[in-house]
């Protein structure tokens, strides 16, 4: 089972923890080799958070309907109770109160469901955005201390090769 994104960028610290440390910079040599490999772990583990996002809106349109196909049943079950009232004059204004109310009722718990529904829509997509957010954050700064890194193996190297040649 493939570890969440979190768990790989743990594993990329852990190597960063556990490289060779270069004396007096306080830089550490790593494989870019793993660093690489775990970053199109990383990658992989994504789609699951995009997939997780994309449930949540296929689950916010489903309670939704749900709360619609409710809402009308309701409407109709009051318009059938105020026809079958409809035979004596007071029977009737007592339907209508009690079907407009049943509307009332059922048009309230629609809009209810579907504030409730879009609220946890939003905090589901607001979490599933801050995690991806935190995650690409972590992984610009992982490059570029791997860049920093090359670099300064790079100058190193240029400064090595430089004293040899004098």
């Amino acid at each position: 089972m493939e570890k969440d994104i979190a768990g790989l960028l743990n594993e990329v610290e852990e190597i960063i923890d556990h490289g060779t440390k270069i004396p007096m910079t306080g830089k550490v040599l790593v494989d870019d080799t793993v660093i690489f490999e775990l970053l199109d772990r990383v990658r992989a583990a994504m789609p699951e958070e995009i997939t997780n996002a994309k449930w949540v809106l296929k689950e916010r349109q489903r309670i939704l309907d749900e709360a619609q196909v409710e809402a009308q049943k309701l409407v109709d079950q009051g318009k059938t109770y105020v026809d079958k009232m409809a035979v004596e004059n007071e029977v009737v204004k007592q339907a209508q109160i009690y079907g407009e109310d049943i509307v009332r009722q059922a048009q309230t718990f629609a809009h209810d469901v579907k504030i409730g529904a879009v609220q946890y829509a939003d905090e589901m997509l607001e979490h599933v955005e801050q995690g991806l957010h935190e995650t690409l954050q972590s992984l610009r700064k992982n490059r570029e201390e791997l860049k920093r890194l090359a670099k300064e193996d790079q100058e190193i190297t240029g400064k090595s090769e430089k004293e040899k040649g004098e």
